[in-house]
């Protein structure tokens, strides 16, 4: 295989990378959730937070109903609600500073991703006596950092169970991975009900961002058990539940399975790693603020089809999460991964039947190896059908009508930098020509 030596460094890179334990949330999760939050700051000997959020989250009214919860428990706070999208240093020093003047002993980040990302930096910078600049990178947190509690206002980022926060650098006008296994939050709340008002545009994008990091996890190299089960079960809860929650946003069942697949999606890729279509996502973000969830969508199925003639039986993996009502015959190698992921990420709803699969059945006793290949190929061709099929469904355009050709060298390099810098222990190493003609494939 083509650069099989960097594969290997890429994966070797990778392992070494979580050797160190990660920190894992205590997770609330239902509707009301939310009111929770006294008894956790109390726990967290927690005295004063700052309220980390942004203006949609303020004006939707999301905010008054976290604060009325603190003033009936009698809890002083502060509130900064300057967070914008895809958040620079310069923002994320302000909240510090805002911290600082109120004397807030705790951070509650209440929002998207962005929002979150931000209170990861804030919460470290309050303990640390350096700018937050100097976070950028590997390791470079020295202690846990106040208290701190996520909720979540989208269901995508995973933010809220991941130990990376990606902030702007407006010098450099690029995107910056601060990556430290302290990073993750005390505290995870999912509540559905602050999901309700999410437009369906933000819900579609978001919910595709979910299946990014399951997706790109999961075909990645390193296979790690619960890395695998978390990645499934993500994708299985997309696929049910991101159609009704984009068609319907008061279905509190379809949000808070939506919640749940972001959640275990976020926790896939913070010890499984995300990929090229991300490396590339970030690169649409910086040179045209296009929102990240919408970046990974275009992304996405682009390198899906690729993906099926270098890693087919991952790909083939996750189709078996792909419901069909019509399928009348069950997999039993599904039925079998089913039973694993529910018993092991303690799925709600049952499974919803698999897509049908080739006509020809899997018999690995009968086949050789060029024909269990081809087996594979056609189910992964499956998956990635369906996922172009999902993306029609919600309203997510098949190009992306911002890329401009003069543009694709440089989002190539930078894509580049990112994938093989971190590294990401991607399927496959792509040098700088590969990526180009694939983004080549993503403009309308």
């Amino acid at each position: 295989m083509k650069h099989g030596l960097k594969r290997l460094l890429f994966s070797i890179g990778g392992r070494a990378l979580t050797v160190i334990p990660q920190k894992v949330p205590v997770l609330f999760s239902g509707q009301g959730a939310v009111r929770k939050i006294p008894e956790e700051l109390a726990t967290l000997k927690a005295g004063k937070p700052l309220i980390i959020t942004d203006v949609g989250v303020e004006k939707a009214g999301i905010l008054a109903q976290l604060t009325e919860i603190l003033k009936s428990a009698s809890i002083p706070y502060a509130v900064f609600p300057g967070i914008t999208p895809d958040p620079t240093f310069e923002v994320c020093e302000k909240a510090l500073e805002a911290l600082r003047a109120n004397s807030c002993d705790s951070v509650i980040a209440l929002g998207g991703g962005s929002v979150m990302d931000a209170g990861k930096l804030v919460r470290m910078g309050a303990t640390h006596k350096k700018p937050l600049a100097r976070f950028a990178g590997l390791l470079k947190c020295r202690n846990r950092g106040l208290p701190f509690i996520c909720v979540p206002t989208t269901a995508g980022t995973g933010s809220e169970a991941t130990a990376a926060a990606v902030i702007t650098d407006s010098m450099k006008h690029r995107k910056i991975t601060v990556l430290d296994p302290r990073l993750p939050p005390d505290s995870t709340i999912l509540d559905p009900a602050l999901t309700v008002g999410l437009p369906p545009a933000l819900t579609a994008a978001t919910g595709i961002d979910a299946l990014t990091h399951a997706v790109e996890a999961y075909c990645n190299t390193l296979h790690y058990r619960d890395v695998d089960v978390q990645a499934l079960e993500a994708t299985r809860l997309i696929f049910a539940n991101l159609p009704r929650a984009y068609t319907d946003g008061s279905d509190l069942e379809a949000r808070e399975n939506m919640l749940k697949a972001s959640h275990i999606a976020g926790r896939a890729f913070t010890r499984g790693f995300v990929g090229y279509v991300h490396a590339v996502a970030h690169r649409f973000g910086e040179k045209y603020h296009v929102p990240h969830g919408l970046a990974n969508a275009i992304a996405l199925p682009c390198f899906l089809d690729f993906y099926v003639d270098v890693c087919p039986e991952r790909l083939a993996d996750l189709a078996d999460m792909v419901p069909r009502e019509d399928t009348r015959r069950e997999d039993t190698r599904r039925e079998a991964k089913s039973a694993a992921v529910v018993s092991e990420a303690a799925a709600v709803p049952e499974a919803p039947r698999a897509m049908e699969l080739p006509k020809q059945e899997f018999n690995p006793r009968t086949m050789n190896k060029a024909e269990r290949r081809a087996w594979f190929q056609k189910k992964a061709r499956v998956f990635c059908d369906a996922v172009k099929a999902l993306e029609a469904e919600i309203g997510i355009p098949e190009k992306g009508d911002f890329i401009r050709a003069e543009d694709i060298a440089s989002i190539a390099e930078g894509a580049i930098k990112e994938a093989h810098g971190t590294p990401y222990p991607v399927p496959a190493v792509l040098d700088a020509d590969d990526l180009e003609t694939l983004i080549r494939k993503m403009m309308k």
